[in-house]
């Protein structure tokens, strides 16, 4: 099976989208639960559990950003955006993955790190293949 049909931007912004809102969503709805497990029972708090919250909002919202470019980008902007914007998200998770350690935030395991970077690859690897094609005359 050839690469360009796999990774089709719509289809891994619908992927990538529907997972971090519904991700967001799941955080949002459980952030004490996440507070305590990244600060201990000792560090839980309002301001871990409202930090946390808002960590599920940004998620909901990159999720409702890509479901929105699915269905509102087509051709080469898509692709141009799908890349741009897997590119951003990744730096963003690496970041994060090299910074709240250092705070005493006990970030989650592998199960949980891995996804972000397998939807944002897809995404990315997406609009790379499709940046150049050819755009389709208007019917």
């Amino acid at each position: 099976m050839d690469a360009k049909k796999i990774f089709q931007p719509k289809i891994w912004y619908i992927i990538a989208g529907a997972m971090a809102l519904l991700g967001g969503i799941e955080n949002n709805i459980n952030a004490e639960s996440w507070a305590e497990s990244a600060w201990g029972a000792d560090g839980l708090n309002d301001q871990s559990i409202a930090m946390e919250a808002l960590f599920g909002l940004f998620m909901a919202g990159f999720g409702a950003m890509g479901l929105t470019c699915a269905f509102a980008l087509e051709g080469k902007a898509q692709a141009k955006f799908a890349l741009a914007n897997g590119a951003v998200i990744s730096l963003f998770f690496v970041a994060m993955f090299v910074l709240l350690p250092s705070t005493g935030y006990e970030m989650p395991g592998a199960g949980f790190l891995a996804p972000p970077f397998v939807f944002m690859g897809g995404l990315m690897v997406s609009g790379y293949l499709h940046m150049n094609d050819e755009e389709q005359a208007a019917e």
